[in-house]
């Protein structure tokens, strides 16, 4: 009998809590999470078990809600280890099947795009993730491609930004997460192995490595060691043949959209270059010649962020501005001690596409500020020289936490916003539309 609580594709039920599908969209899990949590809510639901089971959807929506986390989430229940695949003693290993049409394949792949929609002032820029077979990925890639070019364009000014970025994301294949497929096709190898189709597992552990050497190599030698020790002990002295690489980019969806895009490109530009008469450029001529004798403007210190806020009288979080990537423990200290000019500070994750601020603060000139509760992640710093005007980044930097037997051992940060002898941290102008 298969043990009753263990679903690999769901290993702790967060999909079920919320009572969603694994190819649930982003729109359907919000839409689930906000009627689960009216009806969870403590203040409604009398159930002497209300906090906890709201606790728990709120954690299964935050992981579900988050591309990158969802997708270490949907391999989780896929263990491997040098003896093999981890499961419950008697759950039976069956191999990986596509998550759309269920056909199992010696080359699956976990895919995260993205299609875009838009009306006026609203832009939805939504994920799409999941294990594929190539023909399955091919359909929504170009689905999402085609959704993109006609919906995504009406909204300003997120629709003209989230557009092209999307569809240059999907037409070089989206994103395929270097450990989330290595650890699935390790797996996938085993299972074949114990099917004893030996040639077809070596090929796949192949693959498999292939990942797992795009990591860092830090995080990667783990599973290099695995993939490395799977090949060994598949070796039956003759040569590896490897399967035709049917994700290779020179394919349908790649020509398609390639044909698309010029032809968009090409009408664009057919417009901007119809010939002018002599009057018009003339005339044009003269609005040039006119512009350079106007003086340029001069910078004005503002008195509030972006959205409007007044810049606090402290150290200190802008109102208004939402505080996001929390969960963690880990803290980013902004050093502005030895810096004349106060300064407006964003800290952007470079894990969403595009990137996003988190936490939005304002440093005063000699002071600190530190951010605390950051989850794991990629991250930059950018920020505006008040007295200046100037904006600038910081190199992108990675937050780290690691469960140790005395805790938890995660990642403190110290960034200085001024130059000095063996600082830790360079930084780069950077135009307007980047902070």
């Amino acid at each position: 009998m298969p043990a009753k609580n263990f679903n690999r594709n769901d290993p702790k039920g967060y999909y079920a809590l919320l009572g969603v599908t694994q190819t649930a969209s982003i729109a359907d899990i919000k839409t689930v999470f906000r009627q689960r949590a009216m009806e969870l809510h403590p203040d409604r639901n009398q159930s002497p078990y209300a906090i906890q089971h709201f606790q728990e959807l709120n954690t299964a929506f935050e992981v579900l809600s988050n591309p990158d986390t969802r997708a270490q989430y949907d391999i989780s229940g896929i263990g491997v280890s040098s003896n093999g695949p981890i499961s419950p003693q008697d759950v039976v290993l069956e191999p990986i099947s596509c998550s759309c049409c269920g056909k199992v394949t010696a080359q699956p792949r976990y895919l995260i795009f993205y299609e875009v929609k838009s009306f006026i002032f609203v832009t939805i820029r939504s994920p799409i993730q999941g294990i594929f077979c190539h023909n399955c990925a091919e359909k929504k890639l170009l689905r999402s491609t085609v959704i993109t070019w006609l919906l995504g364009w009406w909204g300003f000014p997120w629709g003209l930004i989230y557009s092209p970025i999307v569809i240059f994301h999907n037409l070089f294949g989206g994103s395929k997460p270097s450990e989330v497929n290595a650890r699935l096709l390790i797996y996938q190898a085993w299972v074949f192995a114990t099917q004893n189709k030996l040639d077809l597992a070596r090929s796949v552990a192949v693959d498999a490595d292939s990942f797992s050497h795009k990591m860092k190599k830090s995080e990667g030698a783990q599973l290099q060691n695995l993939a490395g020790e799977l090949l060994s002990n598949l070796e039956t002295g003759t040569p590896i043949k490897r399967l035709q690489n049917v994700w290779s980019l020179m394919r349908r969806p790649f020509y398609i959209q390639s044909t698309i895009l010029t032809v968009v490109v090409s009408v664009i530009l057919g417009f901007i270059y119809i010939p002018q008469s002599e009057e018009s450029s003339n005339s044009s001529l003269g609005k040039t010649a006119t512009s350079k004798l106007l003086p340029k403007t001069k910078y004005v210190r503002p008195s509030s962020a972006d959205n409007g806020a007044l810049f606090p009288s402290t150290s200190d979080y802008i109102d208004d501005y939402p505080v996001r990537f929390t969960g963690g423990y880990s803290t980013v200290t902004i050093d502005n001690a030895q810096n004349n000019s106060d300064v407006f500070v964003k800290l952007f994750s470079l894990d969403i596409i595009p990137p996003e601020p988190g936490r939005v603060f304002f440093i005063r000139a000699r002071e600190a500020f530190t951010v605390e509760n950051v989850k794991t992640g990629n991250y930059d710093v950018r920020y505006r020289d008040l007295n200046s005007g100037g904006v600038f980044r910081t190199d992108r930097f990675n937050l780290q936490e690691v469960q140790t037997v005395g805790g938890v051992q995660f990642s403190k940060i110290t960034l200085s916003l001024y130059k000095i002898r063996g600082g830790n941290m360079k930084t780069h102008s950077i135009s307007e539309n980047e902070f």
